[in-house]
């Protein structure tokens, strides 16, 4: 895919204001940052580093699939014709699950609480057809959607679907619906029957490992559109992206207070060396990054140096297997470890390993 840098680079997705409401809330009093301490401080920066969205093209490609699926649904449900559907696959940390929950908090924030247009649908670890219906009642607001037998509980959340007027559906860790050899099929073929009797568009959001259930399932697989491409970041041909997109998170990082001044995060040396050790992937990236916040809090520093981002990467990356060095204090014994053979978005039969020299753990 390709990816294009925009001129809203700068401008991330963050809102202050809502954070801080949300923690007033929480603490039951107004907020001021400035009287924060100790374990609160470090709580609070480390929900606005959580908190931060940068534009990044294969999210923005995600959006624009999502949004023309759930403009198309009402004409071609009007048309009595079948519904598309599109499969998000890829490795843990790509930014696939973030951006499919985004893209829905904004529609709801456009649209208002009350609509049902988008629906958010994360499957729960039984991957049973009983169980995949009261998930989609669950995130229907639905009451008790654990009541009834599997199949009359599936019936029942076809009819919410059509009563909430559903335009999209959006099944996030679709891989758990192949836990069972013998259950996925009959999950797909109840998939695909919304599908072709028009009820609404659906997205499959997961890890690799899901392709098997549209392998063995061919009607289901007939159905698919172009899948939405999230693979992992290499210097050798993303280098700039990375850089504006690093950038664009060191001033979300002053912006919201977190540091006083930017700490070159989108300088070539360092954004080279933060792809390495991140393995190619924006997630891995902002957990860096937030462990550098959150040691740099404990010390009472209000900025990041290069030693903070080496001690970030050792205490995250190294400490919990995702890379077996440090790239900020030497180099691995093989391989330069930008991976330029190796693809997280291929069709591997596993999403918890990828060929880049490097040791990456799964999720």
């Amino acid at each position: 895919m390709s990816f294009q840098q925009t001129e809203t680079l700068d401008d991330p997705d963050f809102d202050l204001d809502s954070l801080n409401e949300a923690v007033s809330t929480l603490t039951g009093k107004p907020l001021d940052p400035a009287t924060l301490s100790g374990p609160m401080l470090v709580a609070y920066r480390r929900l606005l580093v959580r908190a931060i969205r940068c534009p990044y093209a294969p999210q923005t490609e995600m959006d624009e699939t999502f949004e023309e699926m759930r403009t198309a649904a009402p004409l071609l449900r009007l048309a009595r014709l079948p519904q598309p559907a599109v499969r998000i696959l890829a490795h843990s940390f790509t930014g696939k699950s973030v951006g499919a929950r985004d893209y829905v908090r904004r529609v709801v924030a456009r649209l208002g609480t009350e609509t049902s247009s988008v629906v958010y649908v994360k499957l729960d670890s039984e991957g049973s057809v009983g169980s995949l219906a009261a998930d989609i009642l669950r995130a229907l607001t639905e009451a008790r959607p654990e009541s009834l037998t599997p199949d009359k509980r599936w019936a029942r959340a076809r009819r919410s679907i059509k009563e909430h007027k559903v335009d999209l559906l959006i099944f996030d860790e679709f891989q758990r619906a192949g836990r069972r050899l013998t259950i996925h099929p009959v999950i797909a073929m109840k998939i695909l029957d919304i599908l072709d009797d028009g009820d609404c568009a659906i997205a499959f959001v997961g890890k690799l490992k899901a392709k098997n259930i549209f392998k063995t399932t061919e009607d289901l697989g007939n159905r698919l559109d172009t899948p939405v491409s999230i693979g992992r970041l290499r210097w050798t041909t993303h280098a700039d992206e990375f850089m504006a997109f690093a950038h664009a998170f060191d001033q979300a990082l002053v912006d919201s207070d977190v540091i006083r001044f930017k700490a070159g995060l989108g300088n070539p040396d360092t954004a080279q060396l933060l792809l390495e050790a991140s393995s190619g992937f924006i997630g891995q990236f902002s957990r860096i990054i937030e462990t550098a916040v959150v040691n740099i809090t404990r010390a009472g520093h209000d900025g990041i140096t290069r030693r903070d981002l080496s001690d970030a990467v050792q205490d995250w990356a190294v400490s919990n297997g995702r890379i077996t060095y440090n790239p900020f204090e030497e180099q691995p014994d093989t391989g330069s470890g930008e991976g330029d053979d190796a693809d997280a978005n291929t069709e591997a039969d596993t999403d918890d390993q990828v060929d880049t020299g490097q040791e990456v753990a799964h999720d």
